[in-house]
């Protein structure tokens, strides 16, 4: 305490101490020169003055911090006097400091971030795996993906399964279940949208540990058949509906016009157990029959069918469970349920085995789906930051050289190399702090386009990524990192100076050797060639691959076509009244002005989505085991081929006179005609659709092929059928219309919600926008990919440039004399420009060659975004190698020229 306080009184009262040390070596000097009789040998004998007080200071005052403040207030003053540099270093570091930065805030939401619920490390995930299609699974409602080793897995179950999974386990405090249902028809106040709905059980919220903000939240006594039926609410859509209003509690919403009460608000931080999805409403699992799209009483065949998979589970485990110890009990439980669900021999062959995950973050399908896009773009960014980091550092060393009597005189007075290290890596971090301040601004606009390319269009798609704490904890520490690694080499480079001719203020040509002898500075720009050899590669077959998509024959014309969607049968229409009111409304948008046709289509075309069934055709027996034929098919309205413009090379298409009464008509598509009738006329031929009874369908025309579902997928057998026939109950909930304009297709929206409001006011409009828009969404991913990767590659070419401008300018500054005694002997200026060049082209052809091989080496990580074009493509290579070529001999040419100038009498006085 007293050595504490003995420091601070040297801080407070600082000049005196200051007064007092010089006195006293005052005193000291002088009693040595009594002694010597010189003052001069005195002196030598005394030692380094300056050493000697740093060495007082020390044992006063906190030597370190103040070393510290005196090198950042060194450093401040630095970078003012060089501030071109120091703002072209800022600015470099910043779009590569933010650039991370963004990526690091969607991964931290999408796949490291913890629910906002207590102890979410105790939350595990129920899922199961096994081979693909297993038999004792008759019927799905969920997702499936696929695993290493031809293993499919998913975390949709039969409900008996969670029941005999909850009631029989000792590792489970809670186990609790939940599905998502989509977006279904909400009405409050007479108002109609779409919400996104959530399915939970009686202790979901009790499971995760919620509390509500209102009101109470569902209970397992509100979980039963006979429950009166209630809705929790999430509190976003709290505040933007109900305005926070408290009396919201004990309100009715019709939810797909069947009435619930709302009990309660969920807690504000609460956005469900599944990134990208933020459900609005929260309603007991109950109450799934009542939400059918079918409205029929559903209750028998999901809530028993033990061979219907379709609900998920999350539980918590007990106080001191390890996941691996409740995988082993409850694995075997649930191989007992699925054997004895079993029917035959075929389905007790491939059974679904239950694994547990960890369930801190959540449910893991977005981070199945977007992980390796997001590695990709990290990696990109992460590249980008190399290649400014190698650049700076190169500059530095430039400086270095230009720095190396103050380093001389820095040693000379008694500086240790480490203090000089300490001053150096100080002046290097205060460039990279203002890259990362600036650099945080640079991430909120990258973090908004990236969560728009993980939308990929979706209305109801919420990710809560954003610049929290976390976020700038990483920022910093990256800038940090960064400051130390492109500062440590010039550094080390700066403070290797032979004392005695740095102190000398003449100029002292390089050695003949420097454009032969690879160095530090070279093997920088190499390494910036390299790296940028990759983003250029990355773009250009990216590039090829976006066009390679847009070049795909659609068969049928995408232009001023107007897509939106309806779903009448979540406001209550169903069976006939369905059918009649998308007649209706058919008729309707093909009489509007600038309406030049209009048709309903189950799906909108290349969308991303299919829906498939089997199919029975003469001649072609079903397999025993296996799958049979199987088509793909939309739901047409009469004028469907008009409209799509979808020419008919057989037949007729599809009229007014299929409807209810006719015999069942379809139009298949050429791949069907050939696959199911090859070298015949399928014309007049009969399928059945499905395996519901009176389905026999006629074909009546086959239409040119048209993509379906993808633009990179193959074109699968398709059939259109007419949705006003009665080979279904009813047709699609959802009907999508397609109304080809005469002028901007998106000015029509207006019109067209008047419309669907005067004729059906609980019906809202959903994904209005046009089909070429809608076909760019499908493939958003591979389009964000070539501007990204081409923006990242003229980055990085520009920076690699500067570098290598840098590198060689310096090289020619240093070869002065050399080059004009050279000129003075009759050297042609062409061939100092050449030799200049020749270095330029040498530091790029190795970049090219490592980069090349760094290339081949990570192909396989881009190869599934590719389409058309191989990681390794020629065309892609060349342009590559072209591009370098152009920078580098830009780069290059400058420096070049200016050596070819230089006049040998003012060179050789440099002598």
């Amino acid at each position: 305490m007293k050595e504490l306080w003995r420091r601070i009184e040297w801080l407070l009262h600082r000049p005196r101490f200051e007064r007092e040390l010089d006195e006293e070596l005052r005193h000291h000097l002088t009693l040595k020169a009594e002694q010597q009789g010189s003052r001069e040998a005195a002196q030598r004998q005394f030692g380094n003055i300056a050493l000697i007080k740093e060495d007082a200071r020390a044992m006063w005052t906190f030597n370190f911090w103040e070393q510290i403040a005196k090198d950042i207030r060194y450093g401040l003053r630095g970078m003012a006097r060089n501030r071109f540099f120091s703002g072209m270093a800022v600015l470099s570091l910043s779009l590569g400091i933010g650039a991370n930065t963004a990526i690091y805030s969607i991964m931290d939401a999408v796949m490291i971030r913890s629910l906002p619920v207590q102890h979410p490390d105790e939350l595990t995930i129920v899922n199961w795996h096994a081979k693909p299609d297993p038999a004792v699974i008759h019927s799905s409602n969920g997702s499936d993906y696929d695993e290493p080793g031809g293993f499919i897995t998913s975390p949709n179950f039969p409900w008996p399964a969670y029941e005999r999974l909850r009631d029989h386990n000792s590792v489970f405090s809670s186990l609790f279940a939940y599905q998502g249902v989509g977006r279904l028809n909400l009405v409050i106040r007479d108002q109609a949208s779409l919400g996104e709905v959530e399915l939970v059980s009686g202790n979901f919220f009790s499971g995760l540990g919620i509390v509500p903000a209102a009101g109470r939240l569902i209970s397992e006594d509100d979980n039963r058949a006979t429950d009166p039926q209630v809705a929790v609410l999430s509190y976003r859509y709290w505040q933007d509906r109900f305005a926070s209003d408290q009396s919201a509690v004990g309100k009715i919403i019709k939810i797909n016009n069947v009435p619930f009460t709302i009990i309660g608000v969920s807690a504000p931080e609460f956005f469900g157990v599944s990134a990208g999805s933020a459900p609005v409403l929260f309603v007991p699992m109950a109450n799934r029959p009542a939400l059918a799209r079918s409205f029929e009483n559903e209750h028998a065949t999901m809530f028993i069918d033990s061979h219907f998979y379709w609900v998920e589970m999350m539980g918590r485990l007990r106080p001191g469970v390890t996941i691996a110890q409740a995988e082993a009990e409850l694995s075997g439980r649930f191989h007992q349920f699925a054997l004895a669900s079993a029917e035959n021999e075929k389905e007790r062959t491939n059974l679904p085995a239950l694994w547990l995950e960890q369930g801190a973050s959540g449910v893991d399908s977005l981070r199945r789906r977007y992980s390796k896009p997001l590695y990709v773009l990290m990696a990109m960014v992460v590249l980008i930051l190399a290649i400014a980091c190698a650049n700076i550092a190169n500059l530095l060393l430039s400086r270095a050289t230009a720095r190396r009597r103050e380093m001389a005189v820095r040693l000379s007075l008694g500086a240790s190399r480490a203090r000089v290290l300490r001053q150096l890596l100080t002046e290097s971090v205060l460039l990279s702090l203002p890259g990362a301040l600036l650099g945080l601004g640079v991430a909120a606009l990258g973090l908004r386009f990236l969560i728009w390319l993980l939308a990929n269009g979706r209305e109801d798609f919420v990710l809560r990524a954003q610049l929290d704490w976390r976020v700038l904890a990483f920022t910093l520490l990256v800038a940090l990192a960064t400051g130390l690694l492109f500062g440590l080499a010039p550094a080390l480079e700066a403070t290797r100076v032979d004392i005695a001719p740095g102190l000398k203020e003449v100029r002292i040509s390089g050695p003949r050797s420097s454009f032969r002898r690879l160095g530090l500075s070279q093997m920088l720009v190499i390494s910036q060639i390299a790296l940028s050899v990759l983003l250029v590669l990355g773009a250009a077959v990216f590039v090829r691959t976006l066009s390679n998509l847009h070049s795909v024959a659609l068969g049928f014309n995408q232009e001023n076509l107007l897509v939106f969607s309806l779903d009448a049968s979540k406001a209550g229409y169903k069976d006939s009244n369905l059918k009649l009111l998308y007649a209706d409304l058919e008729a309707r948008f093909r009489v509007l002005p600038g309406v030049r046709a209009a048709t309903a289509v189950s799906m909108p075309m290349v969308s991303g989505w299919t829906s498939s069934t089997d199919i029975g055709v003469p001649g072609i027996p079903k397999p025993a085991v296996g799958r049979g034929p199987k088509t793909s098919y939309a739901q047409v309205g009469p004028t469907f081929f008009e409209t799509m413009q979808i020419p008919i090379v057989l037949g007729r298409a599809l009229g007014p006179r299929d409807a209810d009464g006719a015999p069942l008509a379809a139009v298949v598509n050429q791949v069907f005609a050939s696959k199911y009738f090859p070298n015949q006329d399928p014309v007049g031929k009969h399928f059945t659709l499905g395996s519901k009874p009176g389905s026999d369908m006629t074909i009546v025309g086959v239409s040119r092929t048209a993509r379906y579902n993808s633009l990179k997928r193959d074109i699968p057998p398709v059939a259109y059928i007419s949705y006003l026939q009665k080979h279904l109950k009813h047709p699609s909930g959802e009907m999508y219309y397609d109304l080809r304009t005469s002028g901007d297709p998106l000015a029509m929206a207006g019109v067209i919600r008047k419309v669907v409001h005067d004729a059906a006011p609980n019906v809202p409009v959903a994904e209005i926008t046009t089909q070429a828009r809608r076909i760019d969404n499908t493939i958003s991913q591979e389009r964000a990919f070539a501007d990204l990767c081409t923006v990242f590659a003229g980055l990085a070419l520009v920076i690699a440039s500067v570098g290598l401008y840098g590198t060689m300018a310096y090289a020619v500054s240093r070869r002065t004399n050399e080059i004009g005694i050279r000129v003075a002997l009759g050297a042609e200026r062409r061939r100092i420009v050449w030799m200049v060049l020749r270095e330029v082209f040498a530091l790029s052809g190795a970049g090219l060659v490592i980069g090349l091989l760094c290339a081949w080496a990570s192909a396989s990580a881009i190869k599934a975004f590719l389409f058309g074009v191989k990681p390794a493509d020629p065309t892609a290579l060349v342009a590559s190698a072209a591009v370098l070529a152009a920078s580098t001999l830009l780069a290059g040419y400058g420096p070049a020229w200016r050596a070819s100038r230089i006049d040998p009498m003012s060179a050789l006085r440099h002598e």
